[in-house]
């Protein structure tokens, strides 16, 4: 009686070429209907012996792994076309207020350059935008980075940061940031009370150092600032957990590998204020990692979430909303895009 482990052993040893070329020659070369029986018993055998050894092997082959590296290079330009829309009701006592807030951007990662280790320094800035907002009492404002003048008040901080870098990322290959500082429109570094939060693009996630397959798991932790009860800022701590769901490989050889992921407090805030000013940060989504390339090709995100007491004692905060971040060629014009529900 052969044991478990030398079955699976069989299973995966390698097929003798002379076996699989008896396998296919019977099966392609000689008509059904001609076999005598005693043929047609030893194809049935072979036949079998194809389906249960041959096929476990291909479906073990198709178990991929990846290596999840980034593959900048000096001089490269990344362009991702950014679109969101976001509904945020209020509710004091029983009157409830919705405003709606509709965006499409184009981003661009310029590599400014590589080291021998492999750091890349990357600067982001947005090229154009399109806002399209609707404000609690049901007035609209719309804007278009390339054409609309005067500014409407709501969106100069936006108007002034367009075709400027608004952070500059030093990134090793693995997704860590080595060294990074937002920076104002002229060009200045923003002030840091805090020292420790960074500035990072959602599109570039840190991945573990060894292959993933399907079901890896890793999280990485990284910190916001928020206004506190007394308008003072706070130092949170978040943790994005990932998880790889598939791994597959296109016709042109593309390996693409499908990323979870969830973004939570690394340690529950106490503070009402403080959750519900977390709110725009806690989302799920997935993002679809080119490990051929070593790039981040997709990129969506959901948020769907209440705040009891957040704006004072009886009040609610509700914040839905989806983004979607997809890699596109450099000219490439923004536009709204009705995201599904």
């Amino acid at each position: 009686m052969k044991t478990r482990s030398s079955r699976l052993k069989m299973i995966a040893a390698p097929i003798p070429r002379q076996l699989l070329r008896r396998c296919m020659l019977q099966s392609s070369l000689t008509p059904f209907r001609s076999l005598s029986p005693f043929r047609s018993l030893s194809f049935f055998r072979s036949l079998s012996f194809f389906i249960w050894v041959l096929f476990p092997t291909l479906l073990l082959a198709q178990e991929e792994s990846a290596l999840l590296k980034y593959k900048f290079q000096p001089g490269q330009s990344l362009n991702y076309l950014v679109a969101s829309q976001m509904v945020a009701t209020t509710k004091v006592q029983n009157a409830e207020q919705d405003s709606t807030n509709q965006s499409s951007s184009i981003k661009e990662l310029k590599i400014v350059s590589v080291d021998p280790q492999g750091l890349a320094t990357i600067e982001s800035s947005v090229k154009r935008i399109l806002i399209k907002a609707t404000l609690p009492g049901g007035g609209q404002l719309d804007y278009d980075s390339s054409q609309t003048d005067p500014v409407p008040l709501p969106f100069r901080m936006a108007a002034e940061s367009i075709g400027k870098t608004t952070s500059r990322i030093t990134l090793a290959p693995d997704g860590r940031i080595i060294k990074a500082v937002a920076l104002q429109p002229d060009g200045t570094p923003v002030a840091n009370p805090a020292g420790g939060p960074t500035p990072r693009h959602d599109v570039l996630p840190s991945f573990p150092a060894s292959p993933v397959q399907r079901g890896s798991t890793w999280q990485e932790t990284f910190q916001v600032e928020v206004p506190g009860a007394d308008n003072q800022p706070r130092t949170v701590l978040l943790a994005r957990k990932f998880q790889v769901t598939s791994i597959s490989v296109t016709p042109n050889n593309q390996k693409l590998v499908q990323i979870g992921f969830v973004v939570e407090p690394a340690v529950p805030p106490s503070e009402p204020e403080i959750v519900s000013r977390l709110t725009p940060f806690l989302v799920t989504g997935e993002l679809t990692f080119d490990a051929s390339a070593g790039a981040v090709v997709a990129y969506q995100s959901e948020l769907n979430r209440e705040a009891v007491d957040a704006l004072g004692p009886g009040t609610l905060l509700r914040m839905s909303g989806k983004t979607l971040e997809k890699l596109v060629p450099p000219q490439t014009p923004p536009e709204l895009l009705k995201l599904e529900e």
